[in-house]
């Protein structure tokens, strides 16, 4: 509880006061908040109506799915903390989607949603939701607020869990009584000017208690055993490779220094792409179902697998029972996690070592011997690489594909840009294909949505991108159905002028999964093919765009240089052929039991023999 303090004017004792929806804004300044993402509604006005000429600058997205994803594009590429302003009902269900993105792809978000008056709560009332029952599941932390004392407390406590440990979203419910309540308080000084004290000022201060952390996984190393145990194997191993997740980005510094010194390949997730420069002889590109061929045959070669900041999910592993067979007989599968909940999930490692991966790394560089690696397994790794790359088809009729059009994009960035361009994605074929030919120079150098794999998330995405790096070039590389789930922004982008680039791969279909229903499903195509495409040029210039369209391989890098280097928000529609995108791990099968490009096109496969029917994608 807060303590109760007057102070004396003009002889007189009295009392300063401040309503719930002052004490969050200012908490939100003194947790240096600079933007937050909104969408009004009866429930959330009192703290709304706050950023009325206040000093925290606010989006207002077309939807309240737009604020969540744009929160967490903003988030992803500046290490910040996203946060989002939403009413209750609907405004906070039409957030479930973003917050679960953001949990599953350790991004830090701090979600903030109206309620109906607690003595209406459980009535049914207009605009009600079980909200925290919704989000808690699906969370770090959801918690309704019930005591107006608590509240500084609790936005303290959001902001710290949405980024201890493995970053991820935190969802606080504020009903309407609670905004608009007010508390009694001890001003700093005469100038107060409305600046909340800090609340470890009015109440023991404690985020978490010793339970909280061990419940949450982020106890520390109680004993260097593990780690005397991974040394051993590292050691001993005679192929060893490093697996590397998002979770490393910050130890990119002791990661080289790492490689560098021991010669040890690298293999990363998605998310990771970049980490190590991947035109380095010993960068493997990203490994998977869609990932580098090279990668998939060396991790399936190792008979010592490093991870670091990684989940081992499904998508990087292929089939768990077939992962990794000598790196599995010989106990040598490691798995460095700052959350100890992240092991043994999908493939039982064999040492777990719950450390963050910059201690681990900074462990491993003082201990590990110096260029152990035989010339055996570097010249391994140059063959693969050799024999094993991203390829697509040029269409010999003059017409251009996905692949084409995005390694257009690519060119433009490695020769304008210089290291400082930033790109989104929706999910589907365009995306694989973009992390295949964009080349990995730099972290965070792409965002897309992995684990949840959110169609529609490129747009948002690059809007929160834009405002987090004004200086930089944000690029939206984007499918046409999942551009057509949140196309809406398009107003938010103009509105603010943002200087976005919007690429369509314009195929109309659904293309990852009408592939899926050739391969698995008989060539029954189902709900996949978009009959009726509005035209995406004239739908931008409605918006107030500038658009480009391009069909031809002829003139594709000179419209692609147009559209990236024009002025203000673009659109440019790229009209492309059909295309699979491989190589394909397929669903039931082992990273080195592939669909490869050169064998497909050369009808090498019989497919009814070579695809299980007791699996099917998901």
């Amino acid at each position: 509880m807060f303590r109760t303090f007057t102070k004396i004017k003009n002889g007189v004792r009295c009392f300063t006061s401040m309503s719930g929806s002052n004490i969050i804004y200012n908490k939100l300044k003194e947790h240096k908040v600079k933007d937050v993402f909104m969408f009004s509604g009866g429930s959330i006005m009192p703290l709304i109506d706050k950023f009325h000429n206040g000093d925290i600058n606010y989006y207002i997205n077309t939807h309240e799915q737009n604020c969540g994803h744009a929160a967490t594009g903003y988030a992803k590429s500046s290490g910040n903390t996203g946060v989002v302003i939403t009413t209750s009902g609907p405004g906070l269900t039409n957030t479930v989607t973003p917050i679960l993105d953001a949990n599953t792809d350790s991004t830090p978000l701090v979600v903030l949603s109206g309620q109906v008056k607690q003595e209406f709560i459980g009535t049914g009332a207009f605009q009600e939701a079980p909200a925290t029952e919704i989000t808690k599941p699906i969370t770090k932390w959801s918690h309704c607020v019930t005591d107006i004392n608590e509240l500084p407390r609790i936005m303290d406590k959001a902001f710290h869990i949405a980024n201890e440990g493995r970053k991820g979203a935190v969802h606080i419910d504020l009903p309407k009584c609670i905004l608009t309540d007010t508390i009694n308080f001890r001003p700093i000084d005469e100038n107060y000017n409305n600046k909340l004290l800090p609340s470890r000022m009015y109440m023991d201060y404690s985020p978490y208690t010793i339970e909280d952390r061990k419940e949450r996984g982020y106890q520390q190393l109680d004993t260097e055993e593990p780690l005397e145990r991974c040394l051993e194997a590292i050691e001993k191993a005679e192929k060893p490779i490093l697996y590397v997740g998002q979770g490393c980005i910050k130890a990119q510094k002791e990661l080289i220094k790492l490689i560098d010194n021991t010669n040890i390949p690298i293999t990363t997730t998605i998310h990771a792409k970049g980490i190590y420069d991947e035109s380095n002889d010993l960068s493997l590109n990203w490994c998977g179902m869609h990932g580098s061929p090279a990668a998939n045959y060396a991790l399936q070669e190792s008979d010592c697998i490093i991870g670091i900041g990684a989940r081992f999910d499904d998508r990087t592993i292929g089939c768990p029972d077939k992962y990794a067979p000598i790196a599995k007989s010989k106990k040598s599968i490691i798995n460095v996690n700052i959350e100890s909940t992240q092991f043994n999930k999908t493939v039982d490692t064999d040492i777990n070592i719950h450390l963050d991966s910059n201690n681990f790394l900074k462990y491993l560089n003082t201990k590990v011997n110096s260029n152990k690696l035989t010339n055996g397994w570097n010249s391994r790794i140059k063959e693969l690489k050799k024999k094993h790359y991203f390829k697509y088809n040029g269409l010999e009729n003059g017409n251009i594909n996905a692949q084409m059009a995005i390694n257009s994009i690519n060119n433009y960035c490695n020769k304008r840009t210089n290291g400082n361009s930033i790109i989104t994605t929706g999910v589907g074929n365009h995306q694989m294909m973009t992390y295949q030919f964009i080349d990995g120079d730099y972290p965070n150098k792409i965002f897309s949505s992995g684990s949840l794999g959110v169609m529609g998330a490129g747009l948002p995405y690059a809007v929160g991108a834009q405002i987090a790096n004004p200086d930089k070039l944000v690029i939206d590389i984007d499918g046409d159905s999942s551009f057509m789930m949140t196309m809406s922004d398009m107003k938010t982008i103009v509105e603010n002028k943002l200087p976005i680039k919007i690429a369509i791969m314009n195929d109309s279909k659904q293309m990852m999964v009408n592939i899926w229903e050739k391969l698995y499903f008989g060539g029954r195509h189902v709900a996949t093919n978009n009959i009726r495409n509005p035209s995406f040029t004239d739908l931008a210039k409605s918006f107030g765009f500038t658009v480009f369209k391009c069909s031809r391989n002829d003139n594709l890098q000179q419209v692609t240089n147009q559209f990236l280097s024009s002025h203000g928000p673009a659109l440019c529609e790229y009209i492309i052929e059909p295309e699979i995108c491989l190589p394909l791990v397929g669903p039931g099968k082992a990273l080195d039991e592939m669909i490869l490009f050169d064998k497909y096109h050369n009808d090498e496969y019989d497919l009814e023999n070579f695809i299980d029917p007791k699996y099917i994608p998901s």
